[in-house]
């Protein structure tokens, strides 16, 4: 059996997510509409190494999404069975890294067992987005288990090779920046000296550490990710919830049960945290007292201990970055720690006699069978959008966010009148929530309800003057008769983004509905410059210029655009057909017009008949 048994049992483990589908928490920014992904030319490389994804600098993980759509689009599955694949390399090298680390290989199996079937998994393998997570610890697993063979042959090379490593781990993802801290507590897990030479090697991987610290903070920064909670909390209150979430993840790999995508920092209602966040640094402070004081047991705590907190470091609201304060997927990497601590003390045990081997055995197969069906039964969690919403609210209905995320999963789903009471119900906890006032007035919009949508979308504008809130209020002035309205909103979207190709389109297509061509025509070409492929910009110019009598260049733009997917055929050829009639190029014209007449397009048939061709 061995580790090849535990890879075996954790695929068929994950096998239904194979049968999921996206969701739209980050999966639809990363894969579904990340226009980043959809290059792999020279030119769609430097656009993946030189841009931030979702807030975050993750150019492999980019890299990875890009190749996979590449060969396989969007097709769901093959998404998951990357994400799966990666879990189970990651399991061998659990089980590779403890087998070094302990020179025992029962340790090793049971660490790597915990590690593949613990439900605080579920989040990174079963989500789509997470990818960023498992390719960045393939790396990171991988450097630290060079680095036991380096710190026991003393050979440079090993030393660079975890280097290049640890540089691959950052490029999936930045939290791989903790690796020079936990590489220092195996140093003193292994009593390596002398300890000034242990300590100045790390000097490149410290260095690589702050340029992607550097760059994370810039990009989440420059979101608005970057939270102030000097004004939320006091320095105390602070201190308290950095303490509460270390132990928040000790007791949550000890009783994963009420597991949820969303932790939100607490509230105090009454000017007060909950009593257990006050007590949360006593009860760190007794634990570290009781590992100093545990003699011959201290080093094997004191590791377990230093290889969760280093590996957490960034993610336990020193610096808060999110409006999480904790999260699943966050474990992924220092779990291992507690672990090595769990399958030291199994091993222990067992050592002391056929009995106490037989209930150490029968007690870890019990705990990795509950475990296991834990982890089945969270993995349908993620089965779409609705499923995943559906599972928070069942737990807390005060989160704003999740009602927010459900009605997108509703209207996606075409259900508008209950995105709209998802929506109500976010907007009732946030007033100020942007997004819900934008989609609430989406939903509005697309049942034709344009005055509801038109005061929802002020609304959003409002809280925030966002260029797609000021074209889709735009585009209810519009419907409701108010084209200088419109056009003054998406002057307004293009003055706070030159690039915002989507305004310049709409705002061409209003000049074009008032016959001010001149405009229209020089919007469509700075569409144009932007983005040379966009075939609305192609075929609408071809349009207008068929219509202001530049009928050569009308031709071109047109056959451009049918080249493209234009997705209306039938108008194209028969715009096509007309320029080439007036052209007098009446066999060109006549093939066109038949084209158009192939889609059902009447209009079509009447040229033809005009012509005597039909």
């Amino acid at each position: 059996m061995g580790i090849g048994f535990v890879v075996a049992i954790t695929a068929l483990l994950y096998l239904p997510a194979l049968n999921h589908g996206f969701t739209n928490w980050d999966d639809d920014k990363q894969v579904v509409a990340n226009p980043v992904i959809r290059d792999l030319s020279a030119e769609g490389l430097k656009d993946i190494f030189s841009s931030f994804t979702v807030s975050l600098y993750q150019p492999l993980t980019s890299l990875v999404f890009a190749v996979q759509y590449h060969f396989f689009e969007l097709n769901p599955r093959a998404y998951h069975t990357v994400n799966v694949l990666l879990h189970l390399a990651n399991i061998v090298l659990v089980y590779v890294l403890i087998g070094s680390l302990a020179q025992r290989q029962g340790i090793a199996l049971i660490v790597a067992t915990l590690f593949a079937v613990h439900p605080l998994q579920v989040e990174v393998v079963a989500w789509v987005s997470s990818l960023s997570i498992l390719l960045s610890t393939l790396f990171y697993l991988g450097a630290l288990v060079v680095y036991l063979a380096y710190s026991r042959s003393g050979r440079m090379w090993h030393l660079a090779v975890v280097w290049g490593l640890f540089l691959l781990a950052l490029l999936a993802k930045s939290s791989a920046a903790t690796l020079p801290l936990v590489l220092v507590v195996i140093d003193l897990y292994l009593g390596r000296r002398p300890v000034r030479r242990v300590l100045l090697e790390k000097a490149p991987f410290v260095l690589l550490s702050i340029v992607f610290g550097a760059i994370a903070v810039y990009a989440r920064g420059g979101a608005g990710h970057l939270q102030d909670f000097a004004l939320r909390y006091s320095l105390l209150e602070r201190i308290c919830i950095v303490c509460y979430s270390c132990l928040w993840y000790v007791g949550k790999l000890l009783w994963p049960a009420n597991l949820s995508v969303f932790y939100p920092f607490p509230s105090k209602p009454d000017g007060w945290l909950p009593v257990l966040y006050y007590m949360a640094p006593l009860i760190l402070a007794a634990l570290a007292a009781a590992i100093w004081f545990s003699g011959r047991r201290r080093r094997l705590l004191a590791f377990a201990a230093l290889f969760m907190l280093a590996s957490l470091v960034l993610v336990i609201q020193v610096v808060p970055i999110s409006e999480l304060m904790v999260c699943d997927r966050y474990a992924y990497v220092p779990c291992i720690g507690l672990f090595f601590l769990i399958g030291m003390l199994v091993v222990r045990i067992a050592s002391r006699g056929r009995i106490a081997r037989a209930a150490a055995l029968t007690g870890l197969v019990v705990v990795a069978v509950l475990l296991g069906h834990a982890t089945f039964q969270r993995i349908g969690v993620w089965k779409d959008s609705l499923t995943l919403w559906d599972d928070v609210l069942g737990r807390r209905t005060d989160l704003w966010v999740a009602w927010l995320n459900r009605g997108l999963a509703q209207a996606e789903a075409g259900r508008h009148e209950a995105a709209i009471a998802d929506f109500d119900r976010a907007l009732q906890l946030n007033p100020r929530s942007d997004l819900a006032w934008n989609n609430r007035g989406g939903c509005h919009a697309y049942l034709g309800r344009w005055q509801q949508a038109l005061a929802d979308f002020d609304r959003a504008v409002e809280v925030r003057p966002k260029g797609d809130y000021l074209i889709n209020r735009g585009l209810a002035k519009q419907k409701r008769g108010d084209p200088a309205g419109a056009i003054a909103d998406f002057s307004a979207a293009i003055e706070a983004d030159a690039v915002n190709i989507r305004a310049l389109c709409e705002r061409a297509d209003a000049y074009r509905a008032t016959e001010q061509w001149g405009r229209a025509m020089a919007d469509y070409e700075e569409a144009l410059r932007f983005r040379p492929a966009h075939v609305h910009a192609t075929f609408w110019l071809g349009a207008v210029r068929l219509q202001t009598g530049a009928t050569e260049q009308a031709t071109g733009l047109l056959s451009r655009a049918i080249e493209l997917g234009y997705p209306d055929l039938g108008s194209a050829y028969l715009f096509l057909g007309i320029a080439y009639q007036r052209l007098g190029r009446t066999e060109l014209a006549i093939e066109a017009l038949r084209k158009s007449q192939q889609t059902g397009d009447s209009r079509a048939t009447m040229e033809l008949q005009k012509m005597g061709a039909q």
